[in-house]
Parts: structure tokens; sequence; C-alpha cells
């Protein structure tokens, strides 16, 4: 098993790492998304067929319970993918990032992540979780550029059709 993590740009990036991982890798997916996503109805329908977590921001307990459940039925032919940052980056979300480390007294965490100019910082919670519930996981680091701009539907509904050059690294860590 995999579990794959990946910067979260925007909702593309969603579906070009999931069909990555069906194509390049072979692999069955399995998600962690937020909840909000089963407000469309054909969404809904069509994350519910595969192997989900759907977290709840605010409500880390639960969502580790649902990342644990999730990575510890994997077997030698599924990948999780997982997004450490916890959501689309956006600017706000940085400075409310690197506040949340610094109230935390996690002052040194906090400035790592300043340091990361395109990055929100880290919420480990989930990623720990999937690792110690599928310890003979291998973990494969995914980092993209390319829809950085693609960060809501108005945004793809305006950019179609999507003529983009993706730049994509996959960085395998053996278990």
């Amino acid at each position: 098993p995999r579990i794959m993590m990946s910067r979260h740009a925007g909702p593309g990036d969603s579906f070009l790492l999931v069909r990555e991982i069906l194509s390049w890798t072979g692999r069955r997916p399995r998600i962690v998304l937020k909840e909000t996503l089963q407000i469309d109805p054909a969404i809904d329908v069509l994350l519910n067929r595969l192997p989900v977590a759907f977290i709840r921001p605010g409500a880390a307990a639960a969502s580790i319970e649902a990342i644990t459940e999730l990575a510890a039925g994997m077997g030698p032919d599924d990948a999780l993918l997982i997004f450490p940052e916890g959501g689309i980056f956006t600017v706000n979300r940085r400075v409310k990032g690197i506040e949340r480390l610094h109230e935390s007294g996690l002052h040194e965490a906090a400035e790592r992540a300043e340091g990361l100019e395109h990055l929100l910082a880290p919420r480990p919670g989930g990623v720990g979780a999937a690792l110690a519930a599928a310890p003979p996981s291998d973990v494969v680091v995914v980092a993209h550029t390319g829809l950085e701009r693609l960060t809501s539907l108005r945004a793809i509904w305006h950019d179609i059709p999507v003529a983009k050059t993706l730049y994509v690294g996959w960085q395998v860590h053996p278990a």
C-alpha cells in the first residue's frame, strides 16, 4: 500500500491525482476529503462509491478516527490520498495557520511555515493516523505546480478549455 501526500492547490489537483493513482500506479484510490463535498449530489454519489474518509474541520477526533479506519483496511494495491495542508491554499489560510502554530507554542514549526511561500502549514494529525494504521505503506510525496489559479469552480469555468502545463514530481519513500 501507499500513502500519497500532496499539496492542495485547488479542486483540479484532487481529480488529477486520483487519475494518476489509477493510471500511473495502477492502484485503487482511497481519499481523505472534507465532508462539505457531499453537498453536491453528483459528487456525493460518485465519492461514496469509493473508499473515502469524509472529515469535518474542527472535529479532530472524529477525523482521526475516520482516517485511521480508512488506512487500516488498505491492501497491497491501495493508495490513500491525503492533503496535509487540510485545505486549498489561500494567503489568508497561510497567515492563520502560522498564527495557530504560534498560539499553540509551536514557534519552531511556525518559523518553518513562514518559509513556505506557496504552502499552508501542514496539519500532521491525519498523516500520522494513516501512517500508524498502515505501517507497511510506502509514502509518496507529490509536488506539483500549474493549477494554482484554478481555486474554485468559477475559476475553472472561466479557464475552459483548460490548456495548462503541469509539472509533477513524485518522491517515493519505502515503508
